[in-house]
């Protein structure tokens, strides 16, 4: 007998285990953050399925189908069954809840492995996706940490989570830092279908903290936006400034970006010219000659002092606009401080310090 789950159902289970039978592509457009691919078939077979079907009609595709998926039954259901050995419930589901899913829970019912067809497929997860971002009420106070370009924010988040406060890294999910330079070295960023994803697991297992602390982003975070909800919240929450000095902040860039100079030459040189409307052409060509000339601190800090540090403003930045601010110099020691500062406030952010 088939059984169908419907995803309010999948998503109480204790350990559930989502297998995707979508074709590489697919899954990695948009997929149930934690699932495991396991694709009936590859892209190519599933183009030319398709054009079948189109041209032919259901039937003949069917039959293609079929003779393309006989041969890697074996290796999909070991696959599977090994994700069953490990005490994992298997959900199983397609694009809509359909052919494919049905197809597989079949033929591991008749395996002896039991398995759920999640009803609705991908295509219902992602309306409940976006149905519960554009409804979520955001219950934490949402903490924002802002500071000049390099004076380590991503940093202090990392160090932060490691202490236990509740932290949502926006760049880390999107898989881009935010800046002109900001998808070097880093792959294809993150799809708004997986971003969104991402962001609501994070903001459900975070909804019953008192706060929760992000870095300060637009509401574009390269290819993906922050929803509404979060996003009011962050314009709306405590702020907390993190400074350090230039030489400081030029140090870290070069550390993060020093390696990847070597390896990613082409991608650092196409976003230093997507700067030359702002930076003006005769500069641009200036810090590319100097790129070229291996001066990369002094290319680094003429982009602070001259583009970053003006964009934002916070080298110019009052201090008693902030809830807190921390000498970042040293950033095991800001972690520290402002662990201190979020333990002390609790769910009520008074003060300035």
């Amino acid at each position: 007998m088939q059984k169908v789950i419907s995803l309010d159902e999948a998503l109480k289970l204790d350990k559930p285990i989502f297998i995707d039978m979508r074709s590489p592509a697919e899954f990695a457009n948009g997929a149930i953050p934690g699932a495991v691919n396991i694709p009936l078939l590859d892209d190519a077979e599933r183009g030319e399925v398709g054009a079948i079907y189109r041209i032919t009609g259901p039937e003949a595709a069917k039959q293609q189908g079929l003779t393309l998926v006989s041969a890697k039954l074996p290796a999909l259901v070991a696959g599977i069954r090994d994700q069953y050995r490990s005490g994992r419930t298997v959900v199983v589901y397609c694009w809509r809840g359909g052919m494919r899913s049905k197809s597989v829970v079949g033929i591991l019912d008749i395996m002896g492995i039991p398995a759920f067809q999640l009803s609705g497929g991908y295509k219902g997860y992602r309306r409940y996706v976006l149905d519960a971002l554009a409804a979520f009420a955001l219950k934490p106070t949402v903490v924002t940490l802002c500071g000049s370009t390099g004076v380590g924010k991503t940093t202090l988040l990392s160090l932060l989570a490691d202490r236990g406060v509740p932290v949502i890294d926006l760049e880390k999910l999107a898989n881009h830092r935010g800046s002109a330079f900001g998808g070097v070295g880093l792959g294809k960023p993150a799809t708004a279908q997986n971003f969104d994803a991402l962001i609501l697991q994070e903001l459900l297992r975070f909804n019953d903290a008192p706060y929760i602390v992000v870095e300060c982003e637009s509401k574009r975070v390269g290819n993906v936006y922050v929803p509404e909800a979060l996003f009011a919240a962050m314009r709306q929450g405590p702020k907390i400034l993190a400074h350090a000095d230039v030489e400081t902040r030029v140090s870290r860039l070069v550390g993060e970006y020093v390696d990847l100079y070597g390896r990613r030459q082409d991608e650092i040189r196409a976003s230093l010219l997507s700067l030359n409307k702002r930076l003006g052409g005769a500069k641009t060509q200036r810090l590319l000659a100097a790129l070229a000339a291996g001066e990369v601190r002094e290319v680094v800090r003429t982009l602070l002092v001259d583009y970053y540090d003006p964009l934002y403003g916070y080298e110019q930045a009052d201090a008693d606009d902030y809830t807190f601010t921390v000498d970042a110099a040293d950033l095991s020691a800001a972690a520290a401080r402002i662990t201190e500062y979020l333990n002390a406030q609790g769910g009520s952010f008074s003060c300035r310090q």
